[in-house]
């Protein structure tokens, strides 16, 4: 094969996955939060925040808008499909004996993120947010 020949089955093959492969989120995701909670081990009270998606490694980046608060990285226990058709973002806190832990981040059009597994009976609160792109 002629170089040139090798680059445009190289570019066809690139084409061909690409429109195979799911999409992957993109950019960040704004949140109110209207109560304090825990994130990572972290507290965090009551305030705006960014959920960025990071694909390598899968995890999510918490991080306060007020950049006193701080930062933490979620590790992506597992992904799961959209329940319901969703419009906006959604952060889902697990609520266990008066204490709110993040756990979930649910996104428009994709599988959702499942940043925390609660396996003693808990409630479940949800907040909306926006999708921002990069």
């Amino acid at each position: 094969m002629t170089h040139r020949t090798l680059l445009t089955v190289a570019a066809a093959a690139l084409v061909t996955l690409a429109g195979v492969l799911p999409a992957q989120a993109e950019g960040r995701y704004d949140f109110k939060v209207p109560f304090a909670f825990t994130a990572s081990g972290k507290a965090f009270a009551a305030g705006e925040y960014l959920l960025n998606v990071n694909n390598e490694p899968e995890a999510v980046t918490l991080e306060a808008k007020d950049p006193k608060a701080g930062r933490v990285l979620l590790a992506v226990e597992t992904r799961i499909s959209e329940r319901k058709p969703l419009s906006e973002p959604e952060v889902v806190f697990d609520k266990l004996d008066g204490k709110y832990l993040i756990s979930e981040l649910l996104v428009p059009g994709t599988d959702g993120y499942v940043l925390l597994v609660t396996k003693a009976n808990h409630t479940h609160e949800r907040v909306n947010g926006i999708h921002t792109k990069k």
